[in-house]
């Protein structure tokens, strides 16, 4: 009798690790992602592999991923297009809006769907719709932004900064995995984070070739709310007219 209770014992106790697991699993915020081993992937300097770098012999956590994105090399020149969505909380729909961006070390360049443009020097940002004159105005920085997160503040992105200077206790999970950008599947690290009072999980994926944010998620629950993609990226410098103003094309 008593080797059958234990037997007993021992099977509700996997019963109950089997149970926890199946939970764990399904209220996890955000979305299954599908982690990747690099060391295992090859290497390769075109973006479909992952690159030569430090931070392949590295296994990524929560509690080093900023140390491990802070070793990135981030590209001075590109070209990109961004989407950004937002997702009706009902599920009926959502809203996009898309973007062209030209950057350099000292020069971006934005010209969203909707006619509006921008180039932001570091001393000037001039704003103008097609069709309409230009407005040229001076930078007023916030004490202590660099140039480089005001490039990404007017692109509508999280900046670098941002994502190094969270919380470490905010950081709820981190990794390696594949992120499609534009046509090409690239390599990325990610982290999900949890700052949001109303309990919404924010997912950042950089790409590890070029150091760029390539795309971040907001989720509540397993419900996407929010997503900014990178649907065009070439790392090569950017076309000279892109940054010339409209009468001097």
């Amino acid at each position: 009798m008593k080797r059958r209770n234990k037997g007993i014992y021992i099977m509700a106790a996997l019963l109950a690790v089997v149970i926890a697991l199946l939970l764990a699993f399904y209220f996890l915020p955000g979305t299954v992602i599908p982690e990747v081993d690099l060391a295992t992937q090859g290497s390769g300097g075109d973006g479909t592999g992952p690159p030569d770098h430090p931070a392949l012999h590295v296994e990524i956590t929560r509690y080093n991923v900023q140390s491990v994105l802070a070793t990135l090399d981030r590209a001075d020149y590109y070209s990109r297009e961004i989407r950004q969505t937002r997702f009706w909380s009902d599920g009926a729909g959502s809203a996009s809006t898309t973007a062209d961006i030209w950057a350099t070390p000292d020069t971006l360049r934005i010209r969203w769907a909707n006619g509006e443009n921008v180039i932001l020097s570091s001393d000037t940002y001039t704003l103008w719709h097609e069709g309409r004159t230009p407005i040229t105005r001076p930078v007023t920085a916030a004490m202590g932004e660099s140039l480089t997160q005001i490039l990404d503040e007017f692109q509508g992105i999280p900046s670098y900064e941002t994502v190094l200077d969270l919380d470490p206790e905010q950081i709820i999970r981190a990794g390696y995995t594949r992120k499609l950008v534009g046509d090409t599947e690239r390599y990325v690290i990610y982290l999900a984070v949890q700052t949001n009072p109303l309990g919404y999980v924010d997912y950042f994926y950089i790409e590890l070739h070029s150091g760029l944010l390539v795309e971040m998620e907001t989720w509540d629950g397993h419900t996407l709310v929010y997503r900014i993609e990178t649907t065009f990226l070439d790392l090569s410098s950017p076309p000279e007219d892109a940054f010339l103003l409209p009468e001097r094309r």
